[in-house]
């Protein structure tokens, strides 16, 4: 398929999706010294050409990762004339952001920026690209992405994707499921898949362009437990995984994209298998009495983390895929669950049960070190961001089940939640090209 028909393909199936509810973000806690920047309203050429997308997002996602303090100027500043750094730092600020918009057909900008350092004296980036005004939203995350870097020397993550459930009841009173897809921000939400059983567990798929991203889920639309893959970029069909013995649960992918481990309760036992989506070949992968669930893959593939009970209680073992050994990782309290490694593949995000309540903990795997990272009572379903830095995953707020994101330091978090109804299951896409 040429870059034309891709393209195209892709708006279809964008425009085919019905829009769901945007999610409300409050910011609840922020870095005690963030990193005090301008972004100056870029400049403009051209009748249709419109900054307040760019300017308004690019601040909204430094805001959001709590490590900026991000004022919006007026001030008009050209990306290739010389920026006056007294000025700047006669009022507080560490660096400046400016850019110009520059309209060169009727759908296609030049966007030049500029990240300039105060104090250095220096540029620390500048980039010019030509842009369709419906890339806007992606080339501003990107370019929060740029500065992030730029500034704090670690990668960002707002040019990514998140899906997750919302709840809401019909007019019959009756319960109904929805599966979205939307930016890092929860805005540009997009969904196709509504249902009135209960859809669970959402997983992207580790692929990086935008018409290869997949998400797998479980749903009872039939009465049972049964996985299926969703192609939210492309013309595709939901495609169904054949309808294995008993229950299906808990996918997940292997990170060359190419299979899933999932949950399968085969002969009345739940064990661990791998699913390979091209020969279609099952391969159980833990053979024990006990419940093996909830498995996912570490970063290179080599180990896979799941929880069983195998114990007495309900704990988090490590396999080796190479070797085949199994290890049991967790030692502290009586129940841990729903692990997944970091993207660095050191430690470990989980459920970990405090007396009555469930919080979300990183386990250091060398040193077996458990850091409480919440002070909630129901949090669930935990992932981390692409660059390991922020976690999210679903919690109960006012009897009201809303997604929170928190820093892996514990120093800055926010809030995602819906007027209407309830937020679960969230999963935090990798990369994008």
């Amino acid at each position: 398929m040429n870059k034309i028909k891709l393209l195209l393909a892709i708006l279809f199936a964008i425009n085919a999706m019905s829009a769901g509810a945007v999610l409300e973000i409050t910011v609840t806690k922020k870095d005690e010294n963030p990193i005090p920047i301008a972004i100056s309203r870029f400049q403009l050429s051209g009748v249709n050409a419109q900054d307040k997308d760019i300017t308004q997002i690019i601040q909204a996602d430094l805001e959001r990762s709590g490590r900026f303090d991000v004022v919006v100027t007026d001030t008009l500043l050209d990306p290739l004339e010389e920026i006056d750094a007294l000025y700047w730092r006669q009022r507080g600020l560490e660096a400046v952001v400016v850019g110009s918009i520059e309209q060169q057909s009727e759908k296609i900008y030049k966007l030049s920026v500029r990240l300039f350092d105060v104090y250095s004296n220096k540029t620390l980036f500048s980039k010019s690209i030509r842009v369709y005004i419906s890339g806007f939203r992606k080339v501003a995350h990107q370019l929060s992405d740029h500065i992030y870097e730029a500034l704090l020397g670690e990668g960002g993550s707002f040019n990514t994707l998140l899906t997750y459930v919302t709840v809401n009841n019909n007019t019959e009173g009756e319960k109904e499921y929805q599966l979205n897809i939307s930016d890092s921000d929860a805005q540009n939400v997009k969904s196709r898949i509504k249902l009135k059983a209960p859809i669970l567990s959402p997983t992207w798929s580790p692929d990086r362009a935008y018409e290869n991203k997949r998400i797998a889920y479980v749903s009872f639309q039939k009465g049972h437990s049964e996985v299926f893959i969703w192609y939210p970029y492309v013309r595709r069909k939901i495609e169904k995984l054949p309808r294995f013995d008993g229950i299906a649960s808990a996918p997940s992918w292997h990170p060359d994209g190419k299979s899933l481990v999932l949950t399968l309760s085969k002969n009345g036992n739940k064990d661990i298998y791998s699913y390979d989506l091209s020969t279609k070949k099952l391969t159980r992968l833990t053979y024990n009495t006990s419940i093996d669930t909830e498995a996912s893959y570490s970063p290179d593939g080599q180990r896979l983390v799941f929880t069983s009970n195998r114990s007495g209680q309900v704990q988090i073992y490590i396999k080796n895929l190479t070797t085949g050994k199994i290890n049991r990782i967790t030692f502290v309290g009586t129940y841990n669950a729903r692990a997944v490694f970091s993207p660095d593949g050191k430690s470990l995000l989980m459920v970990h049960r405090m007396g009555n309540d469930y919080r979300i903990a990183l386990l250091d795997i060398k040193t077996k070190d458990l850091y409480i990272m919440t002070n909630n009572v129901l949090d669930e379903s935990p992932h981390f961001s692409p660059n390991g830095n922020m976690v999210i995953f679903a919690t109960n707020q006012n009897s009201k089940g809303v997604l929170s994101v928190v820093s892996v330091e514990g120093n800055r978090s926010y809030e995602l939640s819906s007027q209407t109804g309830e937020v679960r299951d969230p999963n935090w896409s990798g990369y994008l090209e």
